[in-house]
């Protein structure tokens, strides 16, 4: 068996980003840190971009579906992750005042909050490493 390329490494860290971001309603909610908010709203803010930068990750894994490192096919991939961990961070920004006017506790704010930029920051530095090949 062969070594990951740097390319494939990359993927393989954003996926298990996408894993915590989908992970986290559920971690939150065994710790006692759960938001007041309907299961189904976790799924669409959490599991859903999960499932696309995913699925974007094992599309860059795969030899002929993820292009070549700098090519657009790649670059379109790595891109729709970067706005699926920006749909997380977007959606879980109104936490940070909640939490300031006490509404929301800081405990479940900061979990839900650590899914979303780690997946949107990572996505990007992707983006521009990629690019520049």
């Amino acid at each position: 068996m062969e070594p990951l390329r740097s390319g494939d490494r990359r993927a393989v860290v954003l996926g298990a980003l996408a894993a915590w971001a989908m992970a986290v309603p559920w971690l939150a909610r065994a710790a006692g840190l759960a938001l007041d908010v309907p299961a189904r709203l976790e799924v669409i803010d959490h599991v859903v971009p999960g499932v696309i930068v995913l699925a974007c990750c094992a599309a860059q894994l795969h030899p002929r579906a993820g292009g070549r490192p700098g090519s657009l096919r790649r670059l379109a991939l790595i891109g729709t992750a970067a706005l699926a961990g920006f749909w997380i961070t977007v959606t879980h920004a109104p936490l940070v005042p909640e939490a300031l006017e006490g509404i929301a506790g800081w405990g479940p704010a900061l979990m839900h909050l650590s899914a979303g930029p780690p997946v949107t920051v990572y996505a990007l530095w992707m983006l521009m490493a990629d690019a520049g090949r």
